[in-house]
């Protein structure tokens, strides 16, 4: 009787979970939430950027690399040359902003081209563990 009663006890797990694999089928994906974070995502990663480069041009501007940089310049032969900060930080939002709103629309146009591609071939098969929750009787 004590070894059958040992024999169950064995068998079960000591408290780790079950895994069992499961496979599932990705044929849509909202093209609205990949909108949303496409958008959310360019813009934080703008800003980040742009200020990184606002203190990167701070500390270039305050060490005197700057200077360094344009009088390297004219020694080759400008007679004036010089970095306007201003026209460059101008230039450098547009520009963020330009990509941020262009790398949103290439994710949406992945997105609707992963939906028109997954019409066709019945979408892809994805493979994955899930782990089973055993709850351990009460009288443990």
């Amino acid at each position: 009787m004590s070894d059958t009663s040992a024999s169950s006890h064995a068998t079960r797990d000591s408290g780790r979970p079950r895994m069992r694999r499961v496979t599932r089928v990705v044929r849509d994906i909202d093209v609205w939430s990949v909108f949303k974070v496409g958008v959310v995502f360019h813009l934080v990663l703008f800003l980040v950027v742009l200020i990184a480069v606002a203190l990167l041009w701070s500390v270039a501007n305050t060490t005197g690399t700057i200077d360094n940089i344009e009088n390297f310049f004219e020694s080759f032969g400008w007679e004036t040359f010089s970095f306007d900060g201003s026209a460059l930080f101008s230039n450098f939002v547009a520009f963020g902003l330009l990509s941020a709103i262009l790398g949103t629309a290439i994710w949406v146009i992945g997105a609707v081209m992963f939906n028109l591609i997954t019409e066709l071939v019945g979408g892809v098969r994805v493979t994955v563990l899930e782990e089973e929750v055993v709850l351990g009787s009460p009288d443990e």
